[in-house]
């Protein structure tokens, strides 16, 4: 398996578009193999997480998302610390679910197809 990495070191300014869209690649690209421990995939995910971060490029944190999870909880008017915390959930359940779509569907397949049909309950109701 060929691994590419992003070089984050004192010149990763000079092409932080470029490195922003490779690091975001890499990451999106990521598959557990077949046989492939799940804790080395998963380390495999985080450290690419890691290089993403470190560029700035945080995925999954959207503020309306964050407004909306804090309007169910009963807060019409949060604070800036309670959107934020909010954001940091919606990015960790963001990661926590791509993460699984990464992983060998023989290892996870059910798990993935009982969240699917557990939502599509929720949406019913």
């Amino acid at each position: 398996m060929i691994k590419k990495l992003v070089y984050t070191g004192g010149t990763h300014n000079l092409n932080v578009c470029h490195n922003k869209a490779m690091a975001h690649m890499n990451l999106m690209n990521l598959y557990q193999d077949k046989f492939q421990d799940i804790q080395e995939i998963r380390e495999q995910y985080m450290a690419m997480r890691k290089v993403c971060n470190k560029l700035g490029l945080r995925i999954g944190r959207c503020s309306d998302d964050a407004k909306a999870v804090v309007k169910e909880k009963g807060i019409n008017d949060p604070s800036n610390a309670q959107l934020e915390k909010a954001i940091d959930k919606i990015e960790e359940e963001h990661h926590a679910i791509v993460f699984l779509y990464k992983t060998d569907k023989s290892h996870c397949g059910t798990l993935l197809e009982q969240m699917e049909n557990d939502m599509l309950q929720q949406n019913k109701t």
